[in-house]
């Protein structure tokens, strides 16, 4: 009998729904998802960025990032703006108010980050960052 329940895919796969249902409470507080804060933590480093960049970052195809920052604009926490070089491409900018939320979820994003460390030695943290991405190097 095969032991399913043993392979890595539906061990990290178990795991990153897990991982996920509670990073996506976290942001529930501040009225986004996950998704959404990537979008934003994403922006605070690259304003101004097309969704096909934003995409290929957190690692969604363009029509999710697309969805996920109708939504956002919809709150109005970015705004969308001709692409001067390529106009049909938009760029993509917080606004004050998406500063604002930024400003606070930077550190429950941090701290939740913090809380995955709690219990293990740096040694150990520094291993698991190590094979993380060697396994994502492989896909």
């Amino acid at each position: 009998m095969y032991k399913f329940a043993e392979a890595w895919c539906f061990r990290l796969a178990a795991l990153s729904r897990k991982i996920s249902r509670k990073y996506n409470t976290q942001c529930s507080e501040y009225g986004i998802t996950a998704t959404q804060s990537f979008v934003i933590l994403d922006l605070l480093d690259h304003d101004g960025s097309s969704v096909k960049d934003i995409a290929a970052r957190i690692q969604l195809d363009s029509p999710a990032v697309t969805g996920v920052i109708d939504r956002l604009y919809k709150e109005e926490l970015v705004h969308r703006a001709e692409d001067p070089s390529d106009r049909r491409s938009l760029q993509i900018f917080l606004t004050s108010k998406g500063r604002t939320l930024a400003a606070k979820i930077v550190p429950m994003a941090d701290d939740f980050n913090r809380q995955m460390k709690i219990g293990f030695k740096p040694d150990e943290v520094s291993f698991f960052e190590k094979y993380l991405s060697r396994i994502e190097q492989k896909f």
